[in-house]
């Protein structure tokens, strides 16, 4: 019983909340010469927000959820269609009602729409890409056009100049003065005390006050009415409905196309108020909450509400943790909240006939000045400077000039923003040379050694992310930086590893272009690693194509570019060729010593054909081998049947000695890829060396040592190369 009690009074408290507010809603929407139209269009808020109250509720996959119809988009609309009825002023007036209806319906419809579609293609995080300031300046600014649309209501005029001009008469300010302090009360009242029924009290009292002054004063309502104090409701327009139909008939859908980029950005506004709220319910709740079915819902409530001509609207956020907290559980306080407007609904023309303009407009000077001050003032201790300055910036062009005007301010933030942050990210992952990154080749030590001094000449950039012209000088700076060095070696080769680009636009191509020119100049060539097909057909496009000449070839990875290089520099000091005379490559890597022939005499000499599988994977590990001459493959079979090369080994290469010394089963196979002379020991020979020959198995040991300290030397700078 005391879950049902919760759930009944959030339900009410919010129904009762959501009257005053539809009231007010309708006021802005029929001011003046469209107040025909009030009756009707408190009918259809109170309406529309009882069915995204029930819908909502029963659809929304957090059962506590209370819907309220939302004002920022009502205030983008109703600062859009201010100029467009202006066009109208020849038409009979319910054509411009009906236009009214139908411009908020269209406007629902197409947020409704779009949440159905974000949901349907699980795209609700697309949306939060968008700057936080530039949100903060579009709500900011829907606050500014909620102020200006009570003044609207008040004053009667649509200009701020001619607004300060309506100050002078005494009856304008007899409205504006109580809209204000109304507000400021509610403010306060707010602040002060977080009862759920301080809202309603408020309004409720300010209505009664009011009137107790009429009495007081001896003023009759009907001159209250035409001092534009109460508004100018005929009987017959305070009871009905419009229906779609009647509204189809006479709506300018001319006018109605003409605010299609006002929907188009109360949609987008909609879609990332659900997103906060959806985003502030689940830090405050503690669970995780689906956005994209939360955009089904609403969405499928909105498409109703439409239909009807009625506003948009989503989940409530302090309304439904307020819910939360006077104990509703389940999905109670919705239903009920939808069930009391739908009581309310039948004493529509009432509440339109009696609510009092200043009451109307002060409730949406009191929400407006909500949003100016959370989005506009608060957002200052929240946002460095310069993005602050970006939020008034699209504040003061909403207040100046207008709603989609600021919308294109915004929008062109967001793009500049976004160059400007993705181009401070960097899209050089990693600079290395020849000496610090080496090719998967394992080689004789006196190529090794070379390779320590030459390999400076290789300058390696691994690029990441997407390239464009806010990064691509970061490129070309490291090039220009590396060419330019005073104390540096001749560049002989330049390498790019594409391995992590993601794509490039047309400004990047014009980089490489004038990269390749300048290591061209310098007399080295442009080896780019891992190139897509689709960037080498866009460089082909621009004039460079790869391996049409020296000056930009192309490797299938970065690994194959290094060993291409590094042959080129050995070439040079003819370090290519093996030797059928192991005691040379023992001397290279053991120095000289008097019992070097006696080790190679230990080890059995192997002739092998190219194809020939020195190691399988799996065998027992109990042989090493060292390539005289030739080379051999190390690779994997991938459970899909490819084979994936791990590393190649050249003449003066140990090769297994990790499985002999861990005393386990080999890992990957090992395969001659040309003819290649080998010698071999063999486990069983090792033990007896150690039985009969101490020295000679010492010296041996001292083979497999030296052999793996180059191996963890080599893992060791690879390591600080990657952190550094």
């Amino acid at each position: 019983m005391r879950r049902h009690l919760g759930s009944l009074a959030a339900g009410v408290t919010a129904g009762m909340d959501n009257l005053g507010a539809g009231v007010a809603f309708a006021a802005l929407l029929f001011p003046g010469a469209l107040a025909a139209g009030l009756g009707m269009g408190v009918g259809v808020m109170l309406l529309s927000a009882a069915l995204l109250s029930i819908v909502i509720a029963w659809r929304s996959s957090h059962a506590g959820t209370v819907a309220l119809v939302q004002e920022t988009g009502i205030a983008v609309l109703v600062a859009s269609m201010a100029g467009l009825l202006a066009g109208l002023e020849g038409r009979p007036v319910e054509d411009r009602i009906a236009t009214v209806f139908a411009i908020l319906g269209a406007s629902t419809v197409v947020t409704g729409a779009l949440f159905v579609l974000f949901g349907r293609l699980r795209l609700g995080t697309l949306v939060r890409f968008l700057p936080y300031p530039v949100v903060a300046g579009f709500l900011a600014g829907s606050g500014w056009l909620l102020i200006e649309g009570a003044l609207i209501m008040v004053a009667g005029e649509h200009q701020l100049s001619a607004m300060a001009a309506a100050l002078d008469r005494p009856l304008v300010l007899g409205a504006l003065a109580p809209a204000v302090l109304v507000a400021v009360v509610m403010a306060v009242s707010l602040h002060r005390s977080s009862h759920p029924l301080t809202m309603s009290t408020v309004l409720l009292g300010s209505g009664a006050a009011f009137y107790l002054v009429l009495a007081a004063a001896g003023i009759a309502v009907e001159d209250a009415r035409l001092w534009h104090w109460l508004p100018d409701v005929p009987a017959e327009a305070a009871v009905a409905l419009p229906s779609p139909l009647w509204i189809a008939a006479h709506a300018d859908w001319g006018t109605v196309l003409q605010a299609a980029p006002a929907m188009a950005a109360v949609a987008v506004l909609n879609i990332i108020g659900l997103l906060l709220s959806t985003s502030g319910l689940e830090a405050a709740s503690g669970r995780e909450i689906d956005a994209n079915a939360e955009l089904r819902a609403s969405g499928l409530a909105n498409l109703l509400v439409g239909g009807l001509g009625g506003p948009a609207g989503y989940t409530g956020l302090g309304m439904t943790l307020l819910a939360a907290k006077m104990g509703a559980t389940g999905r109670g306080a919705g239903m009920a909240a939808g069930l009391i407007l739908l009581v309310g609904l039948g004493f529509a023309g009432v509440l339109a006939s009696a609510m009092p303009t200043f009451l109307a407009a002060g409730l949406m000077v009191f929400l407006g000045g909500e949003l100016l001050y959370q989005w506009a003032m608060a957002t200052r201790r929240q946002l460095p400077r310069a993005e602050w300055l970006i939020v008034l910036a699209i504040l003061a062009a909403i207040a100046a000039l207008g709603f989609l005007s600021g919308l294109v301010l915004g929008l062109a933030f967001s793009v500049v923003m976004f160059v400007y942050n993705y181009a401070r990210l960097p899209v050089v992952r990693l600079v290395a040379d020849g000496r610090q990154l080496r090719s998967g080749v394992d080689r004789s030590p006196d190529a090794v050694h070379a390779l320590d001094r030459q390999g400076e000449q290789v300058h390696v950039l691994r690029l990441q992310g997407y390239l464009f012209f806010g990064t691509m000088e970061q490129v070309v700076a490291r090039v220009r930086e590396r060419i330019a060095q005073p104390d540096a070696p001749p560049l002989r080769f330049l390498i790019l590893d594409l391995a992590a680009v993601s794509g490039m636009d047309s400004a990047a191509t014009s980089g490489f272009l004038k990269i390749r020119g300048m290591v061209a100049h310098a007399g080295a060539p442009l080896v780019f690693c891992a190139l897509p097909p689709g960037m080498a057909e866009a460089l082909a496009r621009s004039g460079l194509t790869v391996d049409a000449d020296a000056t930009a070839v192309s490797a299938a990875d970065l690994d194959h570019a290094l060993e291409r290089c590094e042959e080129e520099l050995l070439a040079t000091e003819n370090l290519l060729s093996g030797s059928d005379d192991v005691t040379h490559h023992l001397e290279a890597i053991l120095g000289p010593h008097p019992r070097l022939v006696d080790l190679a005499a230990a080890m059995r000499r192997l002739r092998l054909s190219a194809g020939t599988t020195l190691i399988r994977s799996g065998d027992p590990a109990d042989d090493v081998f060292l390539v005289s001459n030739g080379r051999v493959r190390v690779q994997v079979t991938l459970a899909d049947g490819r084979v994936l090369r791990l590393r190649t080994m050249t003449a003066g290469a140990v090769v297994g000695e990790v499985g002999l010394c861990l005393t386990g089963t080999r890992t990957a196979d090992v395969v001659v890829e040309g003819a290649a002379t080998v010698f071999r020991l063999y486990r069983s020979d090792l033990e007896r060396l150690e039985q009969e020959d101490g020295e000679l198995a010492v010296l041996f040991h001292r083979l497999l040592t030296v052999t793996l300290a180059e191996k963890l030397v080599l893992a060791n700078r690879l390591v600080q190369l990657a952190h550094g």
